[in-house]
């Protein structure tokens, strides 16, 4: 009874304006696939989702991941570890637990971020320089995303729970940031889909020790269409979105890569104004403008990545 009270007063909450609403417009869902996560800790709690999104993932990946651990140096051993605690519970942890005290169009500003803080640690620990012009364009398309997000996402959910929720989103950011650049020396040893799907695996071993807290009448009384989402993130956001941004950052170099990620909510805009009929506004117009000359200028001038030879000699 006490599960299904619980249930009953989230599906309100997400109906009545709850800052993890489920239904929410398609340019805040395209600043990232937190925003949607936002919409399912609605209904599940964050370590429920969590252990069910990333133990869907693993189980995956898992034929691809048995390989590298049969061949894994024990030099690369603390590299995959770091990797898999820094994207997967470094990075989703709290963002998940952080987009339940923040506005969806605040919380994607602030994972618009993610470019900034690869750039960063790509500088310091890979020697890729960007360039002013690189940064100057990285500025620009921040000031596209912060136009597309709207004033709500600068004013935030305030308060201290706004400001933790703020926080623990930046965290995993910087967290992402850090996944990145550890996990690309295994990607030039083991590649990217033996690198990634290894540190997945690595990753959600800790929160099997929360495979508790799931609830057999609540996930019974989840509707199909939040089974459909936990599938997208499991499989489209974690599987098939890691795969692909390694992918691309071995063969780019973080640096340039990372620039793409502000194109997310352009890509979303333009989505739902093809399939769901969405009014494209000229405010929203002019971001996308923004975001799209600042990642053509920051492009130009960034270097591609740096073989590391002894990033690979440590794999």
């Amino acid at each position: 009874m006490a599960a299904d009270e619980t249930l009953t007063a989230r599906k309100r909450r997400a109906r009545h304006g709850h800052p993890a609403a489920v239904k929410r417009p398609a340019a805040a869902i395209g600043l990232g696939p937190g925003p949607l996560a936002a919409g399912l800790v609605a209904q599940l709690a964050p370590l429920p989702l969590l252990v069910l999104r990333l133990t869907v993932a693993s189980v995956v990946m898992l034929p691809w991941a048995v390989p590298v651990f049969r061949r894994l140096r024990p030099r690369a051993a603390g590299r995959l570890l770091a990797a898999g605690i820094l994207g997967l519970v470094g990075y989703n942890l709290p963002v998940t637990i952080g987009l339940r005290w923040l506005p969806a169009s605040t919380a994607g500003l602030l994972l618009a971020t993610e470019p900034v803080w690869v750039m960063l640690l790509g500088r310091v620990f890979l020697a890729e320089r960007g360039g002013a012009r690189t940064w100057l364009g990285s500025a620009v398309a921040l000031s596209g995303v912060a136009v597309l997000a709207g004033p709500g996402a600068l004013a935030g959910a305030g308060g201290y729970r706004g400001l933790a929720g703020a926080g623990l989103v930046l965290a995993g950011t910087l967290a992402f940031g850090g996944y990145t650049i550890v996990l690309r020396p295994l990607s030039q040893a083991y590649g990217a889909l033996g690198a990634t799907a290894a540190s997945t695996v690595i990753g959600t071993l800790p929160y099997l020790a929360f495979a508790g807290t799931l609830s057999g009448p609540a996930l019974a009384h989840l509707d199909p269409a939040v089974w459909g989402e936990l599938a997208f993130l499991a499989l489209g956001s974690t599987t098939a979105g890691l795969l692909l941004w390694n992918m691309a950052v071995l063969s780019g170099g973080t640096t340039r890569v990372s620039l793409l990620l502000y194109l997310e909510p352009v890509v979303a805009v333009l989505g739902a104004a093809a399939f769901l009929g969405e009014h494209v506004k000229p405010l929203t117009i002019a971001g996308g403008l923004l975001i799209l000359g600042g990642v053509a200028a920051a492009s130009s001038s960034a270097g591609g990545g740096v073989a590391s030879q002894h990033g690979r000699d440590d794999a």
